[in-house]
């Protein structure tokens, strides 16, 4: 009998009577346990009462049961899917196998209408011996993408095997084993060089279950002992990052693709290796519980996983922010299991508000690996339990300098800066994917509204003009597909204190002439938006764009200027206006200095999926037409020292809008290539980026390096933040501030408080620093 793991594991209760499926035999040995476990992750025990798991059992197997009934079963066959008959493109094998996965887990899922199929189990028994002698084995050279070779046929493979391991054979499964260590035969090298991050962590995974299948306590033991150089945080190159971030690919943040596939991969091979010899120690544990809440908390809205943290895979049309959230999820409900009580109740909790907040039980047809049935009943327990809390969404505000974003979060919205240097790139464009991504991670704001929560993934992404993204101050000329510029940058981030931030970009380019500083100072529920110096000579015009919002098809919604309705008619004219505040209902308020003029549209524009992926495998080439309204500067061709500044309400009422206009509370103090800098009266706060040492004191504050600062005066207590976001100074920085204080509350270390009278001098050691944040704290 198997255990009843997808109830024990998680601690929830078991309704009384109720109908349980269940999956293969009790172990014999570790192997046969790392095995049964596996497949555990994959379906496990579940509740056929439950109309929302008998759902999902049913509308899988109604896939698979169109995948069998299209497949090739004739013993003179040359493919398995007429649409999948290639012989240069790997991941069309990929595919292959990836079907095969699906009407195995449909035939050994209870309840399911192919479950035990005798002429099933034939036909996948045959189609895998045509798979492995005709496509992937020793016999078969390799050709086009590594991964699909080395991580992505044999993570399907593996699972093909497991869940049909009591049916196909031995022999069957010792010749799938012989194909994987043909290929894979390493997990420290993959693709020709040494495996890191996602890549080490699936080579690892892969050898875990291949060392179970073929009983090879070895091959288990060396992949335990390669996944070690997951774990420790990285301080360069792909890996983990203390401050929040996750690289893969050495240039490019991918927590909510790579990331994604690291944390479920390691999920598994936990829960699999649990109670043998290769189990996970708990200070590993301890550490994938970090960054749960340090590296993917931050970037989850609603359940949505941010799409400035999701490198090439905004441009796949399977793939949206909702989808790679829901994945997350899925992974934490099972990595629960192997926390700590307290550590599990808490992330059961925050999955426990993901679910309410979107969908999360509904089967996704996508031919790519989907929420496992395990996780779906882990996730209906986890909402009928009465002793979990429904978390609500983070309110932290995080700089991750290692990846070039941030985040800052309040009750009511999530807004995200993705900007590049010449250590993060703007953006990933691979495989002949993502191939306009040219200005999504350059400056571009992304907005999270609880009240559109599918803002992005509704069509955005092929509908939206690609040099308009949000935020971007951009050379208008048209650019070649996947071409890069060559940023020559090296400020991305900037200071943090109490949940509020100074960021700062520059704008620099090895094959274009635009220069400009941009910063985004986030205080509370305002974010001052200020761009200064802006400068070209390369004979294009150059725009800032304010907002590109997807107002949906043949969306009603229409800004109000300065009270009134405008662009009522859509039109992709642009239309000049000259406000002092702009408000797109159910979405954000906009307050311009007087004397500012605008360029603006309400147009429809239609687009495809392929516009911008090319890989000619699963397509949609469907044309989409979303409305959008558009804001921005034109600042004319070649420029000289131009600039903008406005503030950005996101989820402001119109009312709120329009006395954020009236007010004197925030304002603006520099603007220039030398220092930007505000202020707040009403919370004492000064926000300032001296992007040059020798700039003049401004708002009471003199530096002698260029650095971040954010200030606060509230409740007798002066603190300060300090942070060098380029990273590159090796010795103290003098940070001095007009007022007095009486005494020094706190202090990070690396501060030195050296006077507090008749001003407050301090010196920060920020050496080695990685952009992070100190912060003192005094009397007054």
């Amino acid at each position: 009998m198997i255990s009843r793991r997808s109830l024990l594991l998680s601690g929830l209760a078991v309704p009384a009577g109720a109908l349980l499926a269940t999956g293969p035999a009790q172990a014999a040995s570790d192997f046969d346990t790392v095995r049964l476990q596996w497949f555990d992750t994959l379906i496990g025990s579940y509740d056929l009462s439950d109309p929302v798991v008998a759902a999902y059992v049913a509308d899988s197997a109604a896939v698979a049961q169109e995948l069998w009934s299209s497949m090739d079963t004739s013993s003179g066959r040359t493919y398995l899917w007429s649409d999948l008959d290639s012989s240069t493109v790997s991941a069309v094998q990929r595919n292959n196998i990836g079907r095969l996965r699906t009407l195995a887990l449909a035939y050994r899922s209870a309840g399911s209408s192919l479950a035990g199929n005798a002429d099933l189990k034939n036909d996948l028994a045959s189609a895998l011996d045509w798979f492995l002698a005709q496509k992937y084995g020793p016999s078969v050279h390799s050709y086009d993408n590594w991964w699909d070779w080395q991580i992505g046929i044999p993570l399907a493979l593996n699972d093909v095997c497991v869940a049909l391991h009591d049916q196909i054979g031995g022999t069957r499964v010792a010749t799938a084993m012989a194909a994987i260590a043909h290929y894979a035969p390493d997990p420290t090298v993959t693709g020709g060089s040494t495996s890191t991050g996602a890549n080490r962590n699936w080579a690892c995974a892969i050898a875990i279950v291949r060392g179970a299948l073929s009983a090879d306590a070895t091959i288990i033991a060396n992949a335990k002992n390669a996944i070690a150089d997951v774990f420790p945080y990285a301080g360069s190159g792909d890996g983990f990052y203390t401050d929040g971030g996750f690289i893969q690919h050495e240039y490019f943040p991918y927590t909510g693709g790579y990331g994604i596939s690291l944390l479920q991969y390691l999920t598994y091979a936990m829960l699999a290796t649990r109670g043998t010899p290769w189990a996970f120690t708990s200070s590993r544990v301890s550490e994938i519980y970090d960054w749960t809440q340090k590296n993917y908390r931050p970037w989850i809205f609603r359940g949505a996983m941010m799409d400035t943290v999701r490198g090439r895979g905004l441009s796949r049309f399977y793939e949206s922010d909702h989808r790679q959230g829901r994945l997350t999820v899925a992974t934490l409900l099972q990595l629960a299991a192997v926390l700590p009580a307290a550590q599990a109740l808490t992330v059961r909790a925050q999955c426990k508000g993901w679910i309410a907040a979107d969908t999360f039980f509904a089967y996704d047809s996508a031919p790519i690996e989907q929420i496992r049935l395990a996780s779906i009943v882990l996730g209906r327990a986890v909402v009928a339990d009465s002793s979990i809390a429904t978390a609500g969404e983070s309110t932290q505000t995080v700089v991750a300098t290692s990846v070039a974003r941030a985040v800052h979060r309040r009750p009511g919205f999530a807004y995200a800066v993705a900007m590049d240097s010449t250590t993060i790139k703007p953006y990933e464009s691979a495989n002949n994917e993502n191939l306009k991504g040219w200005y999504t991670g350059e400056g571009a704001v992304y907005m999270y509204l609880p009240a559109q929560p599918g803002h992005w993934t509704n069509e955005y992404w092929p509908t939206a003009d690609k040099y308009r993204i949000p935020g971007t101050t951009v050379d208008t000329r048209t650019l070649a597909l996947g071409a890069g510029r060559g940023s020559t940058n090296t400020w991305t981030g900037g200071a943090l204190l109490d949940g509020n931030a100074a960021l700062g970009m520059g704008l620099s380019f090895a094959v274009q002439t635009l220069t400009a500083k941009k910063s985004w100072f986030c205080i509370a529920d305002a974010i001052v938006c200020l761009g200064a110096g802006i400068t070209s000579t390369d004979g294009n015009t150059i725009e800032t764009i304010v907002e590109q919002r997807n107002i949906g098809p043949n969306g009603a919604t229409v800004p109000i200027v300065d009270g009134t309705a405008a662009l009522t008619q859509p039109g992709s004219t642009p239309t000049m206006l000259t406000p002092r505040w702009v408000r797109i209902p159910n979405s954000c308020g906009y307050v311009f200095p007087a004397g500012t003029t605008l360029k603006a549209t309400r147009a429809d524009r239609t687009g495809k999926w392929t516009d911008m992926d090319h890989r000619g495998v699963y397509d949609d080439t469907a044309s989409y037409t979303r409305r959008f309204i558009t804001l921005w500067y034109d600042h004319g061709i070649n420029p000289t020292g131009a600039s903008y500044s406005y503030i950005q309400l996101p989820g402001a009422a119109q009312a709120a809008t329009a006395a954020t206009a009236a007010s004197t509370d925030i304002s603006v103090v520099a603007n220039s290539t030398a220092v930007q800098a505000v202020k707040r009266g009403s919370d004492g706060m000064t926000m300032a980026n001296f992007w040059s040492g020798t700039a003049p004191k401004t708002a009471g504050i003199s530096v002698d390096q260029p650095v971040s600062i954010v200030t606060s005066r509230s409740g007798g207590e002066l603190a300060i933040s300090v942070s060098d976001p380029a990273q590159r100074l090796s010795g103290p920085v003098t940070v001095t501030i007009d007022g007095a204080a009486t005494g020094t509350i706190s202090a990070d270390t690396g501060v030195t408080v050296l006077a507090t009278s008749p001003a407050v001098k301090l010196s920060v050691d920020v050496d080695n620093a990685a952009g992070r944040s100190f912060v003192a704290r005094l009397s007054l």
